[in-house]
């Protein structure tokens, strides 16, 4: 499921449990700072797993630097492609 899909869900059930309905263009608001706060929490994420491969592996520091360096390389990926779908 696409972080938009997740989004647009999680926008549904908001206004549901408000017993709400709003505009399209509240609608598509909180859909945008929903899927925007899911892409800032994984790119988030990521930087701690790229700190925490860093931190595990200081004795092999090469290693460390090709483990962050895939880590972000894959967000970097995720991140072009959600923008794309946009």
């Amino acid at each position: 499921m696409q972080f938009r899909e997740r989004a647009q869900d999680a926008t549904k059930d908001l206004f549901g449990i408000l017993q709400a309905a709003p505009s399209a263009e509240l609608e598509a608001q909180v859909v945008k700072l929903i899927e925007q706060t899911m892409i800032d929490t994984l790119l988030e994420e990521g930087e701690r797993c790229a700190k925490v491969a860093m931190d595990c592996c200081s004795a092999d520091r090469d290693l460390a630097h090709k483990v962050a360096d895939k880590i972000r390389q894959a967000n970097t990926a995720l991140i072009a492609n959600l923008s794309s779908m946009r």
